[in-house]
């Protein structure tokens, strides 16, 4: 019973990434940034504790746009037109991925400016 719990809670998991993919503009371009970034980090033979930051920082800027998303979602639901709270609220929102995309994009240079710089 535990596991068909699980195993329902994976298939949701995975459906929501599905439907990101698939309809979320934003999450597709980071996820194909993410998955550019690890073919890169293959291709430089980074370390394995630097490729490790790379998987958490990839996954942290995919959380946070999900996160984002669900947000604007509720606020969608809750009053369709406009309201300066729920502007608010999405603002804040979407300044967290902002956030997030910034720290993402200084760790990708942190770990991959020295091996291309080596390159050289």
């Amino acid at each position: 019973k535990m596991l068909r719990r699980k195993l329902a809670i994976a298939r949701a998991s995975y459906r929501a990434l599905y439907r990101e993919l698939r309809h979320a503009e934003s999450f597709r371009a980071q996820a194909i940034a993410g998955a550019a970034a690890a073919v890169a980090a293959l291709a430089l033979k980074i370390s394995t504790v630097e490729f490790l930051i790379l998987i958490l920082t990839v996954a942290a800027v995919l959380s946070t746009e999900t996160l984002n998303t669900a947000i604007e979602e509720v606020c969608n639901h809750v009053t369709p037109e406009f309201h300066p709270q729920i502007g608010k609220i999405k603002d804040l929102a979407s300044g967290a991925s902002g956030i997030v995309g910034i720290a993402a994009i200084i760790v990708g240079c942190i770990i991959f400016i020295p091996h291309l710089v080596a390159l050289l």
